[in-house]
């Protein structure tokens, strides 16, 4: 655990998390405070409107302010809600997406009229980052075109709505031309095979992980039966966002060929971790190789490199590999998809049958997130030298610890049953 002086932060503890806490460090908690407290932290980050800010941080000591909206940040911020059981706030952030996406539907009207590279910040790309009260767009120069935000998007609305909840708002008719405008922008803008940004807004080139979001947020809505397996009763979402079979199969074929590199110049990335949690997408054998490749290249000691030679809060800028940031997000996605490869396994069968090795993984990584969690329970969002930056906690790394416990408790419970 880290020395209760290796950090000093301004965020204001919550009475809730003083109790809990009670003058011990995170990592001496029980497991169920644990939860308690790493919750309470990723409260702390919700607004009034259900979105999360990407982090506290207001820019006072330089570079740029994280206390505003990602797109992305937000879906994946409010992943941790489903995992608790708290739909109701996991549907407000993504009706606020809905709205989001509504204000600046013409954009996705105009991209769809394009068939060539939309560019970075070109008229018809959505932006990434968004003030949090206003919704408005904060311009910047690094790349706004990320296809994986779409596909993550069509995935979690499918998929909730399977499970029975409402994320379309009152005004179905509205938001069901939004999905279908967002399919047309999607496909006239060739999202299999020209490049985008990516999840690290940095490219452009063509991103494995932006084509695996994509073919699966259109597989969620196709219903060719890919995902029944995931869903006690079958919902015909296929009837309000018709999905060509084409699409499917042109997706399919281009992740293929991208696969098992991230990009052109990406080897590997653990962005590639999405194609198996939230989306598995890919079969069994390209999920081991997927994850074989992370830990035998970016795992580090305080978590795990984005991508060899990640510039990005990088030690040494003139020696780039080796000096690489490591994200502690890492290491509880790691967590994450072994639990899911277990659970798919006491599911389905498959070749991970006994999923006994996996649940061990599973509970090795999610030590080695807490054991780089601040004393008061806050996932940094990456260290350099072994220090952290100022982004502390990052929402969604914060969410994906949440996820990572209560992901490998649902393993616990599956194996009582079988």
């Amino acid at each position: 655990m880290l020395p209760a002086d290796s950090l000093k932060t301004d965020r204001v503890l919550s009475t809730q998390v003083k109790e809990a806490l009670r003058g011990r460090s995170f990592i001496e908690l029980p497991e169920r405070e644990k939860l308690l407290v790493a919750y309470k932290h990723l409260e702390g980050m919700r607004q009034m409107n259900g979105g999360y800010v990407a982090s506290d941080y207001c820019g006072d000591k330089g570079g740029d302010r994280y206390n505003v909206f990602w797109l992305r940040d937000i879906m994946y911020a409010t992943y941790a809600n489903e995992y608790v059981g708290s739909y109701d706030k996991l549907i407000e952030s993504y009706r606020l997406i809905v709205r989001i996406f509504q204000k600046y539907r013409h954009k996705l009207t105009s991209g769809a009229r394009k068939r060539r590279y939309l560019g970075s910040c070109a008229d018809e790309v959505i932006h990434a980052r968004i003030h949090p009260v206003t919704l408005e767009e904060i311009t910047s120069e690094w790349g706004h075109h990320q296809l994986d935000i779409f596909g993550l998007f069509l995935y979690k609305t499918g998929d909730l709505i399977k499970k029975g909840h409402n994320v379309i708002s009152t005004d179905q008719t509205e938001t069901q031309i939004l999905l279908r405008d967002m399919v047309l922008y999607l496909t006239t803008t060739r999202w299999h095979a020209d490049p985008d940004f990516g999840m690290w807004e940095e490219g452009p080139e063509v991103h494995s992980s932006s084509i695996g979001a994509v073919l699966a947020g259109l597989t969620m809505w196709h219903d060719d039966g890919y995902y029944h397996y995931k869903y006690k009763s079958q919902i015909p979402i296929h009837q309000y966002l018709p999905v060509p079979q084409e699409f499917i199969e042109v997706g399919r074929a281009a992740l293929d060929r991208t696969l098992p590199s991230e990009s052109n110049s990406r080897p590997y990335d653990i962005a590639q971790l999405s194609l198996i949690w939230p989306y598995y997408i890919i079969p069994d054998s390209q999920a081991l190789h997927i994850i074989s490749n992370i830990e035998k290249h970016l795992v580090r000691k305080m978590g795990v490199i984005r991508y060899p030679g990640d510039l990005y809060y990088n030690a040494d800028r003139t020696r780039p590999f080796g000096s690489e940031a490591e994200w502690p997000l890492g290491f509880a996605w790691l967590s994450i998809v072994y639990s899911q490869l277990a659970i798919k396994a006491l599911k389905t069968g498959s070749i991970f049958d006994p999923p006994g090795e996996f649940i061990q993984k599973a509970e090795l990584y999610l030590r080695k997130v807490e054991s780089v969690m601040t004393p008061e329970g806050l996932v940094p969002e990456l260290y350099t030298n072994g220090k952290p930056n100022y982004n502390v906690p990052l929402a969604w790394a914060q969410s994906f610890y949440i996820v990572a416990r209560q992901n490998l408790n649902r393993v616990y419970e599956k194996l009582k049953l079988n």
